[in-house]
C-alpha cells in the first residue's frame, strides 16, 4: 500500500508549475499551451482567507469563465489539500 503524504501548497506549486510560465498573479502557461490557476494565490490577491468555501467560489469562477470562452475545454482540479 501506497503511503499519503500530505505537501504544502508551496511546494505543491513548485512541482506543478515547473516549467511555466507565470502569466499573470495566480496564472501560469505550462509548455504545452495550457492555463494553469493557482487558486490560493488568486484569493491571496485580492485578500480573501485560503478556505474551502472560498476555493469553491473561485473554481466556480474560473471554470464559468473558461466554459464561456472555450465551451469544449477540459478543466481539471487539483487541490492538494
Amino acid at each position: 500500500m501506497t503511503e499519503r503524504r500530505r505537501i504544502s501548497h508551496e511546494t505543491f506549486e513548485a512541482r506543478f508549475f515547473a516549467g511555466a510560465r507565470r502569466i499573470a498573479p495566480g496564472i501560469w502557461l505550462d509548455g504545452d499551451g495550457d492555463l494553469h490557476f493557482s487558486v490560493p494565490e488568486l484569493l491571496a490577491l485580492v485578500e480573501l482567507p485560503d478556505t474551502p468555501d472560498n476555493r469553491e467560489v473561485v473554481y466556480q469562477l474560473v471554470e464559468d469563465l473558461l466554459r464561456g470562452a472555450h465551451p469544449t475545454a477540459t478543466i481539471v482540479r487539483h487541490d492538494p489539500d
